[in-house]
């Protein structure tokens, strides 16, 4: 979310991180009140509250008067047109058009240890000078990044998601993680401890079965893309079978629009950290030496500085967060509608099965486990019968996946270098210092 915000202001990330908090927050306040929305009155035409086109009906802190007020204060404009994307034909142009990313993506993000590991160097350099003097543009960020994100959220406000209930935000985001998904991150506290939390009852606990089976799917039928002559085991009918599955399962935990807030606010402090270590010129980046080629070895020098250890494989949870968010978020809206995609036409890949490629690749990369075709050098090379035979019995095999993501899973050793990866930011603002525009 902060990402595409500094893809379109005036200055960039470097004068989004100076902003003063109250209008980050008076950001992720308009940014609510413009979120797509669907406010048509017939309810049988109007989509389901959960849809990604109709996440919540739920009120910003202020109504339209005072925060149009605000917005005008702090030259923060609201977004125009409408999310035809999502909206079917004869939905009102309301101007709602702020989408974000998928609970996913937030998840991916943190099980890099980003957000403990930034935490390291607030406690550093709040309480002493270990680290150095911070630079001013790090002070900024430093104030930014304590007030936003390690401090209970204002009063009142959408994104205040802790209260005497629930007073601890990093257990509230992993009981979302675990509702959702039924998985935990894979780190546990800087003791080495599991962590605290409550783990819901009612949970997807069935999401990374189902969710792998259908990388299975699509493997099987991205590698067949170029098949004209053998067996062609692609199975369209059971791939929609999964992802209806995967539908109804992700919309059964957003009934109502639940889970929406923590969402959207895990979201935007994930996107956040994951800003912070994306340039060189990053504030609290040059403060603390940590230049890099790219964001996994930038955080791996932060963490290095505050000898609290980043997860070895980052650059694939780096680079599977933009991707699995994409997927997930169109299968919430589409239904099996993407399943077309997946199967594809002609003989070239086309963009979804590209985003299925680097799920499937860094996915493999991060469990250990099934070796992903794309990682070969010679993707469409054609293969016997008794070739694919061998190659579906090792796809039918036990899931590795699963115990990947569970707390407390090894870190790699020795993380490898990569080149950087490049971004590509959708703009949702402009202005002199926050200003939105269509995403």
């Amino acid at each position: 979310m902060f990402r595409r915000f500094a893809g379109i202001i005036p200055g960039g990330a470097l004068k989004m991180f100076e902003c003063p908090p109250v209008e980050l927050t008076t950001l992720l306040e308009v940014a609510w009140q413009s979120r797509a929305y669907d406010d048509r009155q017939s309810t049988d035409l109007r989509l389901p509250l959960g849809h990604p086109g109709n996440r919540s009906d739920l009120a910003p802190q202020h109504d339209d008067k005072l925060l149009n007020l605000l917005k005008s204060t702090m030259g923060i404009a609201a977004p125009d047109g409408l999310v035809t994307i999502w909206a079917p034909a004869g939905v009102p142009a309301t101007g709602r058009t702020v989408l974000w990313d998928h609970l996913i993506y937030a998840y991916m993000i943190e099980n890099t240890r980003i957000y403990e590991i930034f935490r390291q160097v607030l406690f550093e350099f709040l309480h002493g000078e270990k680290l150095g003097a911070p630079t001013a543009g790090a002070e900024h960020w430093l104030r930014n990044t304590e007030e936003l994100f390690y401090h209970d959220p204002p009063p009142l406000s959408i994104t205040n998601i802790a209260s005497h209930i629930r007073p601890d935000l990093r257990a509230t985001r992993r009981n979302a993680y675990w509702r959702m998904f039924g998985m935990d991150l894979n780190h546990g506290s800087n003791e080495g401890q599991p962590y605290s939390y409550i783990k819901a009852d009612a949970y997807n606990n069935e999401f990374v079965t189902v969710f792998e089976e259908l990388l299975r799917e699509v493997w099987i039928a991205i590698t067949n893309i170029k098949n004209e002559t053998g067996p062609n085991p692609t199975d369209s009918g059971k791939m929609e079978n999964l992802v209806e599955n995967l539908h109804d399962m992700l919309i059964s935990r957003r009934q109502s629009g639940n889970l929406s807030r923590e969402e959207f606010f895990a979201v935007a402090a994930m996107s956040w950290f994951h800003l912070t270590v994306s340039f060189n010129e990053s504030p609290i980046i040059v403060a603390l030496r940590a230049e890099a080629a790219s964001p996994e070895q930038r955080l791996f020098k932060v963490a290095q500085r505050v000898g609290l250890p980043a997860h070895g494989l980052s650059k694939s949870y780096f680079d599977i967060a933009d991707a699995i968010s994409r997927i997930l978020i169109q299968i919430e809206a589409s239904n099996t509608a993407i399943v077309s995609s997946f199967v594809g036409e002609g003989t070239e890949i086309n963009a979804v099965q590209k985003t299925m490629n680097t799920i499937i690749t860094h996915w493999s990369l991060i469990t250990g486990g099934l070796v992903s075709p794309f990682l070969e050098g010679e993707l469409f090379v054609p293969q016997s019968e008794a070739e694919w035979e061998s190659r579906l019995a090792a796809l039918e095999a036990e899931s590795p996946f699963r115990q990947a993501f569970e707390e407390n899973a090894e870190y790699a050793i020795e993380p490898e270098f990569h080149e950087e990866r490049k971004e590509s930011y959708s703009a949702e603002f402009d202005g002199e210092c926050l200003m939105m525009t269509k995403l």
